[in-house]
């Protein structure tokens, strides 16, 4: 049987967390490269003679993940992929090679794992490189990720955009914070948004967005990006709270928007609706109540495999 391997580094606080999360996926045919037990190793053995020196001034876990050339190994690689971006959109730090794949680099080796996928009631999610199906009468939203920012195969995204179907309206005023790709922004305009403010921490997360939002027929007039730190950056902050928003879209994790709380009550119009996603179960109820004690409603939530996601409204 033929195999390839994914070599993925990282730093060993996000290791521990990530290798939990391919175990759960039913990904565990991989080895594990770790500093910290190195170091241990050194200390405590008579043998450290016989560690390379490479590995010794090694300061980042190296994940070498083993799939087999099949259909099995095709579905394990698609999960792995998703947790890359899941991290990605936290702000993880990674590198990841691809060994064994002749005459394909990474771009092309990743691509084959994306296929049209309907969301909700009125979006297909349409990779740049893929084909609408036959008699499609979804509104295709097409988007070219790189390989550091979401498709919308992740079910985070899924949510939000089933959501973000349930509360838009004609001519909204719009706000996704942390937009990576830009495509809960261009799915809010494709369904009817007047326009959007994009804004991401990452430099990257500005260009695609722009890409995406320019290869589904979007007039730059009608949306603006914003890269930087609200929680931090005073001027970004300021920038952000120009305005009211009809709809906030925000599939980020728990801790952030847990902090973004403030800002976002104080910037969502009283009948306006937020989205909030990237929350695993277990932080559901912490998030949850930490809006409802701030006086803003949880209208709904809505689960898929372990994230959950939800609208709240504006103050009671």
């Amino acid at each position: 049987m033929d195999w390839e391997s994914i070599v993925i580094t990282m730093a060993p606080e996000d290791a521990d967390v990530f290798i939990d999360q391919m175990s759960r996926e039913g990904i565990d045919q991989f080895a594990v490269t770790d500093p910290r037990e190195i170091a241990e190793f050194m200390q405590t053995s008579v043998y450290y003679d016989y560690v390379e020196d490479e590995l010794v001034h090694q300061q980042k876990v190296t994940l070498t993940i083993y799939v087999e050339k099949n259909k099995s190994g095709e579905d394990k690689v698609k999960k792995l992929f998703a947790l890359l971006q899941d991290a990605s959109r936290q702000g993880i730090e990674f590198s990841v090679e691809i060994e064994n794949v002749q005459e394909e680099d990474w771009m092309n080796s990743w691509k084959k794992y994306y296929k049209p996928i309907p969301v909700g009631e009125k979006l297909i999610i349409k990779p740049s490189w893929e084909k609408l199906p036959e008699g499609n009468k979804r509104i295709p939203l097409e988007i070219d990720p790189s390989s550091s920012f979401g498709t919308g195969t992740h079910e985070t995204t899924r949510l939000c955009l089933s959501n973000l179907e349930k509360v838009m309206f004609l001519g909204a005023e719009v706000l996704d914070m942390g937009c990576g790709s830009g495509i809960l922004a261009v799915g809010a305009m494709l369904l009817g948004a007047h326009e959007v403010l994009c804004v991401d921490i990452e430099e990257d997360a500005m260009r695609v967005t722009r890409e995406n939002m320019i290869r589904n027929g979007i007039s730059d007039k009608q949306f603006q990006t914003l890269q930087g730190n609200v929680l931090e950056e005073n001027d970004v902050y300021q920038q952000v709270c120009k305005k009211q928003y009809d709809i906030i879209t925000a599939n980020i994790v728990a801790n952030v928007i847990i902090a973004m709380q403030p800002l976002f009550q104080h910037i969502l119009k009283k009948t306006g609706k937020l989205i909030a996603s990237g929350i695993i179960l277990d932080r559901l109820e912490e998030v949850k109540e930490s809006y409802e004690r701030a006086g803003m409603t949880v209208e709904h939530i809505s689960v898929e495999g372990e994230w959950a996601a939800l609208i709240i409204g504006g103050e009671k």
